[in-house]
This record gives C-alpha cells, structure tokens and sequence, in this order.
C-alpha cells in the first residue's frame, strides 16, 4: 500500500495514467464511432467516410506540427517563471489560431467539388463538412498545447474526451437520423466546435488576469528544427494513411468500403501502442542534452512495441473474421482474408513511430531522406500495381519494412553535441 501511494504521488505517474486513461476512452469512443455508422450506411457509403476520414488525418499534420511549437514555447516560459510571455502567447495563439481556423474551412470548403471528383464523392456536403472539422483540428490542438506545456493534463483531458464524446454522440445520433455520411461529420463538427470553446475559455480565465509582452523569436534556429520535425511528421502521416486514398480513388466503392474496415482493424494495433512516442520523446532528448546514452530507451520502447503489437497480430492471424465483423459488421466479413496482412504492415508501422520519435528526440534527421523516398514509393507503387488489394497491402508491407530498417540506421550511434531546442527560443 505504501508502495502504490507512493507512486501515485509521483506527478510523472499521475499524469501518465491520466493521459493513458482519456487516450483510451477517446479510442474507445472512436471505434464506437465507427462501430455503430457502418452498420448503418453499408459498405459503399463507408468508404466514403473512410476516405474523408483518412483525409482529416493527413491533415493533422499542421496541428501536431504547431503543437510542438506551442508545447516547447509553453514550457519554455513555464521553466523561466515568465507568466507575462505565456499569457501572451495564449492570447495570440486564440486570435490568430481562429483566423487561421476560419481561412482553412473556407479554402477547405471551395476546394469541395475538386476533392468530391477525385476521390468520386456524390456528395460534396459530406466533402465540406470534413473541411470544417479540417479547420477545427488547425486550431484546437495548438490551444491544448498550453495545457500539455504548463502539465495541467486533467484539463487536457476533459478538453480531448469532451470532443470524442460530443462527436460520437452527435455523429452518430445524426446518422441514425437519416443525414448518412453528412450527418456524421457534422456531428463531429459540432463536437469540435464544443471543444474548441471550452480550450479557449479555460485559458482566457487562467491569463486574463496576467498582462502580456511582446514575444521575440530566433526563427533561423527554431525554424530549422521545426522543418525537419514537420518533414518527419507530414511523411509518417503520408504513410499511415495514404493507402486508403489510392484505393479509393481507384476501386469500386464496395471495395473501397472493405479497406476502409481493414484499415480500421490494422489501426488497432498502433492505437495500442500509441502512448510509447509520448513517453520516448521526452526522455530521449533529456538524456541526449546532458550527455548520456539515450539507446536502452529505444530498445524498450521498440521491444514493448514489437511484443505489444505482435501479441495483437496472433488474433488478426487466428480470427481475422471476428475481428473485422465485430469493428464494422458482418457485411464487411470479406476483408477478413486481408486482416492478418495488413496488421503486420502495422505492426511495421508501430516500430517506425518508434524509430522516427526517438530520432526526433536525440535530434538526428538522417532518416528523412529514406523515408521520403519509402513514402513516394509506396504511393506510386499502389497506383501502379492495384490489381487486388493483395497487390496493395503487398505493396504497404514492403514499403514499411524498407521504411523501417532504412530509418533505423544509426539508430544507436554516439551523439554529436548539439544546441538545445529550447535555446531556439528567444523572449524579451
């Protein structure tokens, strides 16, 4: 007993659970979020709602690439006691972050009919919709960088499992309703909405009363790192999810409406190990700023995730059609052939996520170049060779795997000194 209060004592634990807890309850509604929609709008119109889903992940990139910057900012002045920069920052990040909200729907929204042909949409409602919660994911994630950055992780929570839950009840009650595809992005858009109204009011009570100052910038050093960062993120995100696009920009709409089951099922296997970056970004860039081997941190996240994923696969292997069944519903149990297949492609994936976030953390961007070309080859590789969706998921194992030994070079050399990260801030 005095074991167990002394962990929970200890903020790194509290906090972890805390965010453990919410990232599971968020996957959880998640899934019942796709869970209840595709037994009801069939296999074709799940396609549909796979491929736009596949789409706001992509471009989640901007918000994961502005969160970092806000997080490294936010704890910069947090370390420093400068509550007059972070006041400001809040305040500049809500005006300009709802500007930048607002130019992204409305690009988003004109750019509907161009994104409903190519990816062979009927309706363009559903397309606009989706640019709306596109729009949504540009601002609220930075905003809750303030929280990550200054460790108020409760209210962190409540942020990201009031907008899961508001989006599966709202999504799925609308398409329930009769509003299909349309009904489920608005719902989610209102859910964010919600979301981003609560972020927002939260840090305006907290700084509010705290006068700000002017914020100055050394961007030639900050931009430099972010670059790279934002060049490994775009490209783990382009190979995460750039197959259910080719397919359904080149299949028939029932089978579009299989891969998108398959990928949710393959997705499982990284949604389980999805906390292992959080953890290894930290403590590798720590050791790797004062100097000590940062390698047994790498070796533990990767050998949990291999295990964790792996332990995953022998189900995909043994009830491949359990598994797709009961995630989208008996009508998708041909994918169930495929499952195995596409979980090891996964199981790939996670050890990548892996590699590329330690490497991050250690500030070595030496797999950016394999990578790039792992992640064009395998876009064009499934164009080309689409024949079945055997030729796909082929075509995604080998280009993971290749992405994954490849980005693995050097993974434990010696570090080089380098200038730290929070250096590339300057505040006056």
């Amino acid at each position: 007993m005095r074991g167990a209060r002394g962990l929970l004592a200890s903020d790194f634990v509290r906090h972890g659970l805390l965010v453990f807890v919410s990232t599971t309850l968020i996957n959880v509604l998640g899934y019942a979020f796709h869970f209840a929609i595709s037994r009801k709008i069939g296999v074709e119109q799940y396609g549909v709602l796979s491929a736009l889903n596949a789409a706001f992940m992509i471009s989640g990139v901007v918000g994961a690439i502005g969160t970092t910057v806000v997080v490294k900012y936010t704890a910069e002045f947090r370390a420093n006691g400068d509550g007059a920069h972070l006041a400001a920052l809040v305040r500049n990040l809500t005006r300009y972050g709802s500007i930048a909200a607002v130019l992204v729907m409305a690009c988003g929204i004109a750019a509907s009919p161009a994104i409903a042909a190519y990816l062979k949409i009927a309706n363009v409602t559903a397309v606009g919709f989706t640019m709306v919660v596109i729009g949504f994911g540009v601002a609220t994630p930075c905003l809750r960088g303030i929280l990550v950055g200054t460790e108020d992780f409760r209210r962190y929570a409540v942020s990201t499992v009031l907008e899961s839950t508001l989006k599966a009840i709202f999504g799925i009650g609308l398409v329930y309703a009769g509003f299909g595809v349309v009904g489920a992005f608005a719902g989610w858009a209102a859910g964010s909405a919600f979301a981003l109204v609560y972020t927002i009011v939260i840090l305006s009570r907290a700084y509010r009363s705290i006068p700000g100052a002017p914020l100055y910038i050394d961007f030639a050093r900050l931009s430099r790192t972010m670059a790279n960062v934002a060049a490994a993120t775009l490209l783990v995100s382009t190979i995460s999810n750039a197959d259910v696009l080719v397919v359904k920009h080149f299949a028939d709409p029932t089978t579009a409406g299989l891969y998108g089951a398959l990928s949710l099922s393959g997705k499982i296997l990284l949604f389980l190990v999805g906390f292992l970056p959080t953890v290894v970004l930290p403590k590798a860039t720590r050791l790797a700023l004062s100097g000590k081997s940062s390698s047994l941190v790498f070796l533990q996240a990767l050998g949990l995730s291999v295990a964790m994923s792996s332990a995953g696969l022998v189900v995909y292997y043994f009830f491949p059609a359990l598994v797709v069944t009961t995630l989208a519903g008996a009508s998708f149990a041909p994918a169930a052939p495929y499952v195995f297949t596409y979980g090891f492609a996964m199981v790939l994936l996670a050890g990548l996520n892996v590699v590329v976030v330690y490497k991050i953390g250690i500030h070595r961007f030496d797999f950016l170049v394999p990578l790039a070309v792992c992640a064009i080859g395998e876009v064009v590789g499934m164009s080309l060779y689409h024949r079945s969706l055997s030729d796909v998921i082929a075509v995604l194992v080998i280009g993971n795997l290749v992405a994954l030994v490849t980005s693995a070079y050097r993974v434990t050399a010696p570090l080089s000194p380098r200038v730290s990260v929070a250096r590339a801030v300057d505040a006056a």
